[in-house]
C-alpha cells in the first residue's frame, strides 16, 4: 500500500521545485490525502495543459 500525505506535507516536501509547489497549492484540497503517484499525475496533466 502506498503512503498518503496531506497538502501541507507536499508543500513542505523538497521533492518538488518551487513552481510545482505553487501548482500544488492550487490543485490539492485541504482535508484530503494523496499518494505521490496521484500528485505527480496531477502535476504532469497540469503542465501539459495549453494556455488560451
Amino acid at each position: 500500500m502506498e503512503s498518503k500525505f496531506t497538502k501541507d506535507q507536499f508543500l513542505d516536501s523538497k521533492q518538488f521545485e518551487q513552481e510545482e509547489r505553487y501548482l500544488l497549492e492550487v490543485l490539492l484540497k485541504e482535508n484530503k490525502t494523496y499518494t505521490m503517484k496521484e500528485v505527480k499525475e496531477l502535476l504532469k496533466k497540469e503542465k501539459k495543459r495549453k494556455v488560451k
